[in-house]
């Protein structure tokens, strides 16, 4: 039984292998066949121009953009004609609404120049075409301590220069000022930024040569007490009465000016002490400013009698000249005055410090 179920598969298995063999066959033949029946193409010569039908060009412009907005009768008709099939297109196109938008990108042609008087009417439309003014009316009634703000404001930017004393209505606002918060905040911010770019700018040479320069009077000593007892800057500034209080050695340390010159000599810079007083007062100026914490300077500077008949700009500059000359690099300065930091020789950054109550040219 074994031997004739393996013969019956050998037999059906040799029928299929020539069942394939034959439909190969066949196909082969068919192709064969239309290969030959198919025309052979005529040979082009070289000589021969191929002719191309010429195409029109496309319209490179932005085709018109055509909207179609259906009206109500549109609308209608589609809804009437929900039970009765489709509704006519030609009642459709009919009850539409094309608008169209076309970009034209043609140059358009210059127009001829207008005259002097087509000039003119141009010019006044554009006039009344463009924004008004912001017009604010201000009272005539401006409360005085507005205006004394503003005038202290005026004074501390430079812009009031030169100014002799503070305007009789302007006392008790810069009396408030000095004696209150606001100066002291003024001094600290002044001081804060003054000891961030210190220590951005601190000495990085080693050779001893960068310099931070300060002024005295109102930078590093008060002298509030005098001008307390003087107006506050009302009357003119007395030279003599100025340096009877100098000689009494009273004047007090400004806190964040003491620990800004501290911060500035532990970074390395050398500290010189610039300052308008005659140098008579060397003496009492040098001790006044130990007692209220000032130590180690490396030069103090005082008006040599050369020197008094100078503006302090100008005494200010020639000596940071001579600062230079010996080879210093001035990197700060601190002053209360702007002839303090003017002038020539000035230093890399400069610092203000408020001061309402006089002003030195």
């Amino acid at each position: 039984m074994a031997r004739r179920g393996a013969g019956g598969l050998v037999r059906l298995l040799v029928k299929l292998a020539l069942i394939m063999l034959a439909m190969l066959l066949a196909a082969a033949a068919a192709v064969a066949e239309e290969a030959t029946a198919a025309p052979a193409s005529p040979p082009q010569n070289a000589s021969e121009e191929v002719e191309v039908e010429q195409q029109p060009p496309q319209h490179l412009l932005p085709r018109p953009l055509v909207i179609e907005l259906p009206s109500a009768a549109a609308a209608r008709a589609a809804s009437a004609g929900e039970g009765e099939g489709d509704a006519p297109a030609d009642a459709v196109a009919a009850a539409s609404l094309e608008l169209e938008v076309q970009v034209d990108l043609d140059l358009v042609p210059a127009a001829p120049a207008p005259d002097a008087s087509e000039d003119a009417a141009a010019e006044t439309q554009q006039q009344q075409q463009l924004a008004r003014p912001l017009v604010l009316d201000l009272p005539d009634d401006v409360p005085a301590d507005v205006r004394c703000a503003s005038w202290r404001l005026a004074a501390e930017a430079n812009n009031l220069a030169p100014w002799k004393a503070v305007p009789a209505e302007c006392v008790a606002h810069v009396r408030t000022y000095v004696t209150g918060v606001a100066y002291r905040s003024d001094l600290e911010l002044v001081a804060r930024e003054s000891s961030a770019y210190a220590r951005a700018a601190a000495p990085l040479r080693g050779d001893g040569r960068d310099a931070w320069v300060f002024d005295i009077d109102e930078t590093l000593l008060s002298n509030l007490p005098y001008y307390a007892d003087h107006g506050y800057g009302l009357g003119l500034f007395d030279h003599q009465k100025f340096d009877r209080w100098v000689e009494r050695g009273e004047a007090l340390a400004i806190r964040s000016s003491l620990k800004l010159y501290n911060e500035v000599r532990e970074l390395g810079f050398k500290t010189f002490l610039l300052t308008g007083r005659n140098e008579v007062h060397l003496r009492v100026t040098a001790e006044n400013l130990k007692k209220q914490g000032f130590h180690d300077w490396d030069k103090l500077v005082l008006r040599a009698a050369g020197d008094r008949e100078k503006t302090a700009t100008v005494y200010k500059s020639e000596k940071r000249k001579e600062m230079e000359e010996e080879g210093y690099r001035i990197l700060g300065n601190s002053g209360d005055q702007w002839s303090d930091l003017l002038g020539s020789s000035m230093s890399a950054r400069s610092f203000k410090l408020p001061n309402p109550m006089y002003y030195i040219p």
